[in-house]
C-alpha cells in the first residue's frame, strides 16, 4: 500500500512540476474600458501540437452582477450554441468558452499561430491586453 501511495504521489508531483501540457496554452490579461465599464479580462488560448490555435476561453470581470447579467443576456441572444460557444455568468464575471469561434469563418482566429494570435489580441486591444 505504501508503494502504491508513493507511486501516486510521484506521478502527481511530476504533473505539477511539468505543468501537464500547459506548453500548449497562452494566457492574456489586461483591463479595458468599454462604454464606461472597466473590464478585467483573462484569456486562455489553447494551441494544438502544430502550434495553431484550437480554442480559447475568456473570463471578463465587469465589476457588478447587474452589468454582467445584462452583458451575458445580450451575448446569449447574439450567439448560438451550435458553434460550440458556451456563455455563463457568476456574480460579476462572464465566462465565454469557445471565444475563438465567435467571428465568422473568414475572420476566425482558429488556426492562427501563437504569434499571429498574440499580435491580433494585443493590437485589437490597443496594448491593453498582453499575452505571455
Amino acid at each position: 500500500m505504501k508503494k502504491h501511495l508513493l507511486v501516486v504521489f510521484c506521478a502527481l508531483l511530476l504533473v505539477v512540476v511539468t505543468g501537464c501540457g500547459n506548453k500548449n496554452q497562452m494566457k492574456c490579461t489586461g483591463t479595458m474600458n468599454e462604454g464606461g465599464v472597466e473590464i478585467k479580462a483573462e484569456l486562455i488560448a489553447e494551441f494544438d501540437d502544430n502550434d495553431k490555435l484550437s480554442d480559447a476561453t475568456i473570463i471578463e470581470d465587469l465589476g457588478s452582477k447587474e452589468t454582467a447579467d445584462q452583458y451575458c443576456g445580450l451575448f446569449k441572444l447574439m450567439n448560438d450554441a451550435d458553434k460550440g460557444i458556451e456563455v455563463s455568468c457568476s456574480g460579476s464575471k462572464v465566462t465565454i468558452k469557445g471565444y475563438a469561434k465567435i467571428d465568422d469563418e473568414e475572420d476566425s482566429m482558429i488556426g492562427k499561430t501563437r504569434e499571429e494570435f498574440k499580435k491580433v489580441i494585443e493590437e485589437e486591444s490597443e496594448g491593453k491586453i498582453t499575452c505571455k
